[in-house]
């Protein structure tokens, strides 16, 4: 079932541990890196923390676990040997026969042991855990945040300046972060940049260091906290706001898809402009909005995302709504049913206004089975 590899890079030995350090006080903070085994710029920094963090760990207030991704995708320098090692975490209670012989099978599995670990050493004692996924994009980009739409995901992503993609979870199944968060806990991601950009890791240290003083395991001076903010902030004028997805073209074989050339991250695309080639067929844009992780890759299966900005008001509307007494009459809206609790299964046929925005405004989880039915969880 091996892959090709997709780019020429370096093999890198790495151990499923990168560093660790643990403290009798204090939050635990999980950083994964290289889930996605040719993007090392996370590997990289946590490597070059774990340096400095040997020598402060006496005045370390916390716990902190680097732990990488998908070792033998590393070590390989691929994406993925035999299936996105982000793209099956729903799956590991179901898998087909054909995932459970696969590379990821086992990376998988090592990996949510770890995490079931450290929740089971660390939850009777109340301490806060929080989890980071590093990642970069094959095309040139900004550093960005996306999390699923969590009041505290929300409340820590805030923190740092740069756009931050809200609901990330509807359009892309299977992550990691939504395996964490619906355990009950905070994860929120990281995007650094382009896979070979050396800002990436400069970035990513930057965002680790700024999380690291956030939840108070190291403590940082005003002035230094300032430098590496501004490493974060986007060099051109991106607005740093919320974005969500508006549109999301999948690709069902990569090697036939051509992506137009020249595109970054948070480009303004008007509908009908020419992104495209799938199969010798044009495709264009179906939304206006801006174009968001364009695949300049032969590996992976999202084409292109296409995002809208979403205004702050409306996020400050929503986390007033989420557990108001409106959740308990969503039953007797016309085409809407639950299925179990905080589950519900909506027609489209008889729903058919503003049934996605009402939903979020609620706090729910939107995912669209098939052209007539949306599936609606209530996010934890």
């Amino acid at each position: 079932m091996h892959n090709e590899k997709e780019t020429e890079q370096k093999k890198d030995d790495t151990n499923r541990i990168i560093w660790s350090h643990e403290a009798e006080v204090g939050p635990i903070f999980v950083v994964f890196a290289g889930v996605h085994g040719n993007e090392t710029a996370g590997i990289n920094a946590c490597k070059q923390i774990a340096n400095s963090l040997e020598s402060m760990k006496g005045d370390m207030q916390g716990s902190v676990y680097m732990i990488s991704g998908n070792k033998t995708a590393i070590e390989e320098g691929v994406r993925y040997i035999d299936f996105d090692l982000n793209r099956i975490w729903n799956e590991l209670d179901s898998g087909s026969d054909e995932l459970r012989e696969s590379a990821e099978w086992k990376e998988a599995l090592e990996i949510r042991e770890i995490i079931k670990g450290l929740i089971g050493r660390y939850s009777d004692d109340m301490k806060e855990i929080y989890f980071i996924d590093l990642h970069t994009t094959s095309a040139k980009s900004c550093a960005f945040i996306p999390f699923n739409d969590t009041l505290e995901n929300r409340r820590i992503a805030l923190r740092f300046p740069v756009p931050q993609i809200l609901g990330i979870e509807e359009s892309i199944h299977g992550t990691l972060l939504s395996y964490i968060n619906d355990l009950g806990y905070p994860a929120i991601g990281f995007e650094a940049g382009s896979h070979t950009d050396r800002l990436s890791i400069e970035r990513t240290e930057a965002f680790l260091w700024i999380y690291l003083d956030y939840v108070n395991i190291v403590n940082l001076g005003i002035k230094e906290l300032r430098q590496l903010e501004e490493k974060l902030r986007p060099e051109s004028d991106i607005p740093i706001k919320y974005y969500e997805i508006d549109h999301h073209y999948m690709v069902e074989d990569p090697l036939t898809f051509r992506m137009k050339k020249g595109y970054v991250n948070f480009d303004s695309i008007r509908k009908g402009d020419f992104l495209a080639y799938d199969d010798h067929q044009r495709i264009n844009a179906p939304v206006s909005g801006f174009i968001f992780m364009p695949l300049y890759q032969k590996k992976g299966n999202d084409g292109f995302f296409i995002l809208k900005g979403r205004s702050p008001f409306w996020l400050e509307i929503s986390s007033i709504f989420r557990d108001s007494f409106l959740n308990n009459y969503l039953h007797y809206l016309p085409g809407v049913e639950e299925f179990q609790p905080g589950a519900y299964s909506v027609n489209l046929t008889i729903a058919r206004f503003f049934v996605k925005e009402i939903f979020h405004l609620l706090g729910y989880r939107v995912i669209r089975k098939d052209e007539n039915r949306l599936i609606c969880y209530k996010r934890i």
